[in-house]
C-alpha cells in the first residue's frame, strides 16, 4: 500500500523533516498522507539527504510563493501541521495558524527561535535565566564581560543550533576573538550571524529534558543528563547523555517544575520541545528550548526504556484526540538504562563504517547507531554536535553492563576515529 498517494488517507503536513524530523515524517505516513513543506531553501547535502522523499505526497517550497503554498493546503485540507525539525519552528507556527489548526502562537515565534529573544521573553515572565549582552561589537562585548565581573562567559549565534559557534571564554582577547569570528558567518540554521550573544557561564550538572504538550499540560518524555569531553583547540564537546530515572529526586523537585515555567513562557502549548538547562547551586537556569523533538530522537530506544517516545507522543498530540498522552502520567517510568553516545573523530580518516558496526553489535548494551557522514568519508575532528560522525545508542537492564559496553566503545573509538 502506498504511503504517498493514497488520497483516502487523511492530509498532515510535515514541516521540514530533515535529520531526526525524517523518522517523524515516516510515522506520520502510516496512517497519513504527508505533504511537506520546506521552511527555507539551499539546506546543507548533510540535511538535504536525510528527507524521506519516500513517502511524501506533495513537497512544497515556503520560500518560493508562501500564499500559493497555503492556497495548496487549504485545497488538501489537513488535520494538522507538525514541525518536524529546528528549522521549521516558525513556518510550522504561521501555518497552523492560518489553517486554524492545533499550534503555538506566532506571536511568540521569534522567541522560540531567537536565544536572545528567548531569554528576554522569559525573564519578563518572572523565570530565572542567565545574564546576557546582544551586540555585534566586540570591544562592546569584552567590557560587558569585565562590567559584570565574570571569569568565564558563552559567546554564541543567536539563532543556531547543534553547538555551532558556541565557545566558552575567559579572557576579553578570547571574547573578542569569539565574536570577532562568529560574525558575518552564515550558521546551520542558513542566517547571517549579525549579532551574538555573550552569556554568563553556568556552572553545573546540564540537563536535557524532552516534552510534549497539549493543551497547555506537558508531559516529560525523557529526561538525560550530559558529560562532556575535551578536544583539541580548547572546545569541549557532548561525549554523552545518560537517561536518569523518571522519578530522580532532582528531575521531580525543582527541574521539572522549571522547565514547565519555561514552556509556559514561551508559549509551547503544544508540540514537543527540547530542553537545555544547567542545575546551578542556585537552582535550574536554561540554556536553550527548541520547539521540537530532540535532535537524537530514537523511538526504538525509548520504547524499551519508558514504554513511549517523544515522537509517537507528538504525533498523538496533533494526529490523534491526545489519548497516548492522557493515559500516561505527566513523568515518564524508566525499566532500562540508556546511554546515547556522540562519537567523537580525533583524525581525519574515512570512516569504516561497516568495521565498526560489526564491532558495536558485539557489545551487550548495543542497541543502534545513526551515522551523520556516509561510509568512506573522509571524517574532521569533531568540534561540535554537527561534526560528530555519529550516536551511538547503548540499553541495558544492568546500568553496570551500559558502562561496560561503553568503556569497549571508547577503546573501539580511539582505534578506528
Amino acid at each position: 500500500m502506498s504511503t504517498t498517494s493514497d488520497l483516502t488517507r487523511p492530509a498532515t503536513v510535515v514541516v521540514d523533516a530533515f535529520s531526526t524530523g525524517a523518522t517523524l515524517a515516516r510515522r506520520a505516513a502510516r496512517h497519513h498522507r504527508v505533504v511537506h513543506v520546506r521552511s527555507r531553501a539551499g539546506l546543507p547535502a548533510t540535511f538535504a539527504a536525510s528527507l524521506p522523499t519516500e513517502v511524501l505526497a506533495e513537497d512544497h517550497d515556503y520560500t518560493a510563493d508562501a500564499e500559493q503554498v497555503v492556497r495548496r493546503l487549504r485545497d488538501v485540507a489537513p488535520v494538522a501541521v507538525v514541525c518536524a525539525s529546528e528549522f521549521g519552528v516558525e513556518a510550522a507556527d504561521d501555518l497552523a495558524d492560518r489553517l486554524g489548526l492545533r499550534g503555538n502562537d506566532p506571536a511568540l515565534s521569534r522567541a522560540r527561535r531567537d536565544k536572545g529573544a528567548m531569554m528576554d521573553v522569559l525573564a519578563a515572565a518572572g523565570v530565572r535565566t542567565a545574564r546576557q549582552l546582544r551586540s555585534d561589537d566586540p570591544e562592546r562585548a569584552a567590557a560587558w564581560q569585565d562590567a559584570q565581573g565574570l571569569g568565564r562567559v558563552v559567546v554564541k549565534p543567536v539563532d543556531s543550533a547543534g553547538s555551532d559557534d558556541v565557545y566558552v571564554c575567559t579572557t576579553a582577547q578570547e571574547v573578542r576573538a569569539a565574536v570577532a569570528r562568529t560574525l558575518g558567518k552564515t550558521n546551520i540554521m542558513l542566517r547571517a550571524n549579525t549579532s551574538v550573544l555573550v552569556q554568563e557561564f553556568l556552572d553545573g550538572r546540564e540537563l536535557v529534558v524532552n516534552t510534549v504538550s497539549r493543551d497547555g499540560r506537558h508531559w516529560v518524555t525523557d529526561a538525560w543528563a550530559s558529560t562532556k569531553t575535551a578536544v583539541p583547540g580548547g572546545r569541549t564537546v557532548y561525549a554523552y547523555e545518560d537517561l536518569l530515572p523518571g522519578d530522580d529526586e532532582l528531575l521531580v523537585g525543582s527541574v521539572v517544575p522549571y522547565v514547565e515555567s519555561v514552556l509556559d513562557g514561551l508559549g509551547i502549548r503544544n508540540g514537543p520541545a527540547h530542553t537545555e538547562l544547567v542545575v546551578t547551586s542556585d537552582g535550574p537556569v536554561l540554556l536553550e528550548t527548541g520547539a521540537r523533538i530532540s535532535g537524537l530522537a530514537n523511538p526504538a530506544a525509548l520504547d524499551l526504556c519508558t514504554g513511549a517516545n517523544q515522537v509517537d507522543l507528538t504525533l498523538d498530540c496533533f494526529l490523534g484526540d491526545g489519548a497516548a498522552l492522557h493515559g500516561r502520567a505527566t513523568a515518564y517510568r524508566a525499566v532500562r538504562a540508556a546511554r546515547c553516545v556522540n562519537l567523537v573523530a580525533r583524525r581525519a580518516v574515512p570512516l569504516p563504517a561497516a568495521r565498526f558496526e560489526e564491532a558495536l553489535r558485539g557489545l551487550p548494551a548495543f542497541e543502534s547507531v545513526r551515522w551523520r557522514v556516509a561510509d568512506g568519508s573522509t571524517l574532521r575532528p569533531t568540534e561540535d554536535l554537527n561534526s560528530s560522525p555519529g550516536v551511538v545508542f547503548l540499553v541495558h537492564e544492568d546500568p553496570q553492563e551500559v558502562q561496560r559496553s561503553y568503556d569497549a566503545l571508547v577503546r573501539l573509538e580511539d582505534e578506528l576515529l
